[in-house]
């Protein structure tokens, strides 16, 4: 259940721009939340506190605006610091980014380990194709690929074949890593973990 505190006193005062920027705010403060339950609780609260219909601009707003919103998916295992240096990227750009983490089998089945630097973001978990995750949201999306290098760039176009193929339409964009992250891997920490060497490449 998603609790509002804020009340009608807050917006009286504000121009309707400045609420528009207040509501931005909110959005990003509940970034955890779905899109679609945050919208439902978000009207269901504004129209209580509606007194005297003064908050009916930005009911509107809320009702009919669509942030731009992107899925940023792979299997994380685990989500280190260059994962998180693309995401970080990936929201100057978006709204919010979803983490999708999926199940991958070439890599094996485990529980994947959440950091708690990333707990106030949306954290989905699915099996089976990207596209069908996908599709499985109620609004449009953006896919965000993550890339280190030439190497991976190359598989990332053949990728793309497939995923639109499936989902003619799709939009992707690859974000390029700093060059400080562009050496570490899931693998290669799996592979340091061996030796307890690997906690530096990892967040909080």
């Amino acid at each position: 259940m998603i609790v509002f505190k804020d009340k009608l006193k807050d917006y009286e005062k504000l121009s309707f721009s400045k609420q528009m920027d207040a509501e931005k705010k909110m959005f990003s403060a509940h970034q955890s939340i779905d899109f679609t339950e945050y919208r439902k609780a978000r009207l269901e609260h504004l129209k209580k506190i509606n007194a005297d219909k003064k908050l009916n601009a930005l009911i509107d707003y809320v009702s009919s605006h669509v942030p731009r919103i992107a899925v940023f998916p792979g299997s994380f295992n685990p989500f280190h610091k260059g994962h998180y240096n693309i995401l970080q990227k990936a929201e100057k750009i978006f709204d919010k980014v979803i983490i999708a983490f999926g199940n991958n089998p070439d890599k094996g089945k485990s529980a994947p380990v959440r950091p708690k630097t990333i707990k106030n973001r949306q954290i989905c978990e699915y099996n089976g194709l990207l596209t069908d995750f996908i599709n499985s949201l109620k609004y449009e999306v953006v896919v965000i690929r993550g890339l280190r290098n030439s190497t991976d760039f190359q598989y990332e176009q053949n990728q793309y074949r497939y995923i639109q193929e499936l989902k003619p339409g799709i939009k992707i964009i690859s974000i390029f890593c700093d060059k400080e992250f562009e050496h570490i891997s899931s693998s290669g920490i799996r592979t340091l973990e061996q030796f307890k060497k690997h906690k530096q490449y990892l967040l909080d």
